[in-house]
């Protein structure tokens, strides 16, 4: 089954699903709830669903995961990823590597199955230092409870991974990917750029963008999930900017699936214009 796809240059970015994600309005912060909810187009007391997306690319004899999903650790209605891959006509065993946004759960619990071995076990993880290092380090004791938590969740997710982990930092290279770092809502959260030639370029947005019919026409929203809200509104920003001034095609994780488009400006804001 071919999969929606969306071509920037001379690269083909391919959507793939892991579900549907239940959430709530209730978890934005700089926003009335009547005016969220009206911006996601209504509500069940609150709540709503948004896709978790996940792509894949095909280049230089390798295949690119970015973001793993969550897994069946969350709601029934997610870790659809390897079945979706296999839908496709792609093995999970033949995933080179996995580009990760950031290490929470709906992108990161999917690496392994309820046994804790690996969907993917050819795979490398590619992941920026300064997020590895966070959620990989020993717990100090005036970290939040949910830090500690997804600490010892992200010790399950890379246990199988971990002579495989290439930590990159700004600036380097990876298979023509470079990381923009864009802290925040995790302090080593990712975008990943990529040059797709004739001036043309591709950036996968991660959850700089979680609730995007609210926080790119109002980028100053920030969620109770975000760790630093006021640096993940700044990053929200720069990258916003970045896209809409770069005109790079962006593939949202929380973006309605499958995830393609543009941001663009709209007045003092912004606006998502899909490409399919």
């Amino acid at each position: 089954m071919p999969l929606p796809n969306m071509r920037v240059g001379n690269v083909a970015v391919e959507g793939l699903s892991d579900g549907i994600l239940k959430t709530s309005v209730d978890l934005v912060i700089g926003m009335d709830r009547a005016r969220a909810d009206s911006l996601v187009g209504g509500t069940q007391n609150g709540s709503f669903y948004i896709p978790v997306n996940n792509f894949l690319i095909r280049r230089d004899g390798k295949t690119i995961l970015i973001d793993a999903g969550a897994g069946n650790t969350m709601q029934p209605t997610l870790g659809k990823l390897p079945n979706n891959l296999r839908a496709a006509g792609v093995e999970p065993a033949a995933v080179t590597h996995i580009v990760i946004t950031h290490l929470h759960p709906d992108h990161a619990n999917g690496l392994v199955d309820d046994a804790g071995e690996p969907h993917y076990p050819n795979a490398e993880i590619v992941v920026h230092a300064t997020e590895a290092d966070f959620w990989m380090r020993p717990d100090v004791e005036n970290d939040e409870d949910r830090v500690k938590k997804n600490r010892a969740r992200t010790a399950i997710n890379l246990k199988p991974y971990l002579d495989r982990i290439r930590r990159v930092r700004d600036g380097e290279d990876f298979s023509g990917f470079t990381p923009v770092l864009a802290p925040g809502h995790t302090p080593g959260h990712t975008c990943w750029l990529l040059a797709a030639g004739n001036g043309t370029g591709f950036m996968a947005l991660g959850d700089v963008v979680h609730l995007s019919a609210i926080q790119i026409s109002h980028p100053d929203t920030a969620l109770t999930y975000d760790l630093d809200k006021d640096l993940a509104i700044k990053s929200r920003r720069r990258i916003l900017d970045m896209a809409a001034s770069e005109h790079l095609a962006i593939a949202g994780a929380h973006v309605k699936a499958p995830g393609f488009g543009y941001v663009v400006r709209k007045g003092a804001s912004f606006a998502f214009e899909p490409a399919i």
